[in-house]
């Protein structure tokens, strides 16, 4: 069996810049119920199905670009330990 070749990581701009298109899809939903779904009082009512749709939508553009969009922020924290995950998400048990 052989083993791994460890490859040479990209650097963080390169991941994010590959990422970028796909991250667009969610600032502009976001944008969207910022826009539309917040303001208008006759939307808010269907909020919830307007979230469960923006979701399967979401999920189908970005589930075949998961790696890409993981790699791009798993680099951006490497690269600024300032960013603290941990901070917004902490694990159980800590």
């Amino acid at each position: 069996m052989r083993g791994r070749v460890k490859q040479q990581p990209q650097s963080p701009v390169d991941e994010y810049t590959e990422a970028q298109p796909f991250l667009r899809h969610i600032r502009i939903m976001h944008r969207f119920f910022d826009e539309v779904v917040d303001v208008n009082p006759e939307l808010r009512k269907h909020y919830s199905e307007l979230h469960g749709a923006y979701m399967d939508i979401l999920n189908e553009e970005l589930a075949p670009h998961a790696l890409t969009l993981a790699l791009a922020v798993t680099e951006l924290e490497d690269a600024y330990p300032e960013i603290d995950p941990e901070a917004e998400f902490p694990r159980p048990g800590r």
